[in-house]
């Protein structure tokens, strides 16, 4: 927007005429260049990213008061996508880790460990490298997610899910017999350290080639927020295992449940 000299020259109708001019030129999406529309999705984001930036400004007397006031709220993105893996997309994951990590066995436990915590406990990327022998009760059978690696900077505990368990009291037995002393569940199996957020993402990329099941880390939250709704778990119990300060952000996670899902539940009901 070379036009815009100083911060009082943003007007209502700025944010407006920006997204048009970047729909017109090319941008980076994931490996591709693209040109087009954007996404509801990217719009939001740039609405609450700016306007942060603009009431910062108002508030500092860069720009003239009521600025922010008159400029429209975009649209709430009206998300179609499934974002939730099916049972067959997790059965093929579990599948192929199983196939290519035969020959060896700590390199097998420790990818089954990654999706388990990923499936059956919902942990964000930096709560699963940073999850410590010691956040993991097996007398309790409860996971504590530290409030250091934690979004919202605050410990929360996770129902350690019975195969999971089991997972977990193998993979320590497994390290005993190593005198493996890394003090981090998830390592690596090169060396007695922690998993790099490098080596996770090398981690998705090998299994998406093998397995032709396209996802990521953050969508097997995804899946066990909307397992968990499925199993007939209430809003604020997941909102619990989730994280999250409001269920407002809980229900986003839940949008991949379809209409035909609920079929087999509205057909139990009983009157």
């Amino acid at each position: 927007m070379p036009e815009l000299k100083s911060p009082k020259d943003i007007q209502p109708h700025t944010l407006s005429l920006f997204y048009k001019r970047l729909a017109t030129r090319e941008r980076l999406v994931g490996r591709k260049m693209v040109r087009g529309a954007l996404r509801p999705s990217t719009i939001k984001t740039y609405y609450s990213k700016l306007m942060a930036y603009f009431r910062w400004l108002e508030h500092f007397e860069y720009m003239d008061k009521g600025v922010t006031d008159k400029i429209p709220k975009p649209p709430e993105p009206v998300y179609e996508d499934e974002r939730a893996l099916s049972h067959e997309d997790i059965s093929k994951l579990i599948a192929t880790i199983g196939l290519h990590t035969m020959d060896d066995y700590l390199m097998f436990q420790r990818d089954m460990l990654i999706i388990s915590f990923c499936i059956y406990s919902g942990l964000r990327r930096r709560e699963l490298l940073g999850l410590q022998i010691q956040d993991i009760d097996l007398r309790s059978k409860t996971i504590r997610v530290n409030a250091k690696t934690s979004k919202s900077k605050k410990n929360r505990f996770i129902p350690l899910h019975p195969e999971l368990l089991h997972q977990v009291e193998s993979h320590l037995k497994e390290r005993r017999l190593r005198s493996l002393k890394c003090p981090y569940i998830i390592i690596s199996t090169t060396k007695d350290a922690q998993l790099s957020i490098y080596g996770l993402k090398h981690w998705v990329e090998r299994y998406r080639k093998l397995s032709g099941v396209r996802f990521h880390i953050h969508q097997t939250r995804h899946t066990f927020a909307c397992s968990l709704a499925q199993s007939g778990a209430d809003i604020a119990t997941i909102m619990k295992a989730l994280g999250h300060s409001t269920t407002r952000m809980t229900e986003r996670y839940l949008r991949s449940i379809t209409p035909e899902q609920a079929r087999g539940y509205i057909e139990k009901l009983s009157y």
